[in-house]
C-alpha cells in the first residue's frame, strides 16, 4: 500500500471543497456519515439545490445535506486514514488527533502549518498556508459550505483574500458565482490550539511546510 503524506492530506480535505454545503449537526453520529468513505451523492444533489440565499439556520440538523466544521475534519481524516470515526466537537479535535499518537499538541501556536488542524473558539479547521503578511489560507466548513478561506484582521486586503479569491474564481466557479468568496478575522488565529502531523503518520515529501502559499496550492490542486 502507497505511503500517505500531506500532500494526500490535503489534497483529500479539497474533495467536497465548494460542493457541500454547511449543515449544523452534519457528519456527526446518526447521520449516516460518521465514518463514511468517500462522498455523499445526498451532499451534491443538496448543495446543487442551493441559492446564494442559502440560510444555514434553516436547515439544522438535516444531517444527510452537508457537513458541520467538526465532521468535514472528522470526514477528511477519516478518508485520509482509510477508515475509522473521528468527529468530536471542535474545540478538542486537535487534542485528540495528538492523543491518537499521529503528531503533536501545541498550545497558542504562534505560526500556522500546512496540514495542521486548529481547534478553538466553538470552530475547528485545516490550515493550508500562511502568507508573508501573516494572513491564513485555510479549508473548513463554515457558513454557506466546505471552503477555501481567508483569515487575517487585514480582511479582503490581505494576501491571503487575493490568494483564495484567484483559486476560487479558476476552480470553483459555480460556488464563487453562487457565494463570492470567504474572509474571516484575525481571531480565527487567536486562543487556539492546534495538531501538527508527526513525519510518520503524514511525511511532508513535496515540502509543503517550506512551499511560499501559490507552489503549495498548485502542489495540492494538481492531479
Amino acid at each position: 500500500m502507497r505511503e500517505k503524506t500531506l500532500t494526500d492530506f490535503l489534497k483529500t480535505a479539497l474533495i467536497p471543497a465548494h460542493r457541500v454545503m454547511y449543515i449544523w449537526g452534519g457528519g456527526w453520529e446518526n447521520s449516516g456519515d460518521l465514518g463514511r468513505l468517500g462522498l455523499n451523492p445526498k451532499w451534491e444533489i443538496f448543495y446543487r439545490d442551493c441559492a446564494e440565499d442559502y440560510d444555514f439556520k434553516k436547515h439544522k440538523y438535516e444531517k444527510e445535506k452537508g457537513l458541520d466544521c467538526s465532521g468535514y475534519v472528522g470526514w477528511v481524516m477519516t478518508n485520509f486514514l482509510s477508515g475509522g470515526k473521528y468527529a468530536a466537537s471542535a474545540d478538542t479535535q486537535a487534542a485528540l488527533f495528538a492523543k491518537l499518537g499521529l503528531g503533536e499538541y501545541i498550545k497558542d501556536p504562534s505560526v500556522f502549518s500546512a496540514g495542521d488542524i486548529v481547534s478553538g473558539n466553538g470552530h475547528v479547521y485545516i490550515a493550508v498556508s500562511e502568507c508573508a503578511d501573516k494572513s491564513l489560507i485555510l479549508l473548513h466548513s463554515s457558513p454557506p459550505g466546505v471552503q477555501l478561506c481567508a483569515a487575517s484582521d487585514l480582511g479582503e486586503k490581505s494576501e491571503a483574500a487575493a490568494i483564495v479569491k484567484k483559486y476560487v474564481k479558476k476552480y470553483y466557479i459555480d460556488w464563487h458565482k453562487k457565494f463570492g468568496i470567504c474572509v474571516r478575522g484575525g481571531e480565527y488565529m487567536k486562543n487556539v490550539s492546534s495538531f501538527r502531523f508527526s513525519g510518520t503518520a503524514a511525511p511532508d515529501r513535496d515540502g509543503l511546510r517550506n512551499d511560499p502559499p501559490e507552489q503549495l496550492l498548485n502542489k495540492i490542486f494538481s492531479t
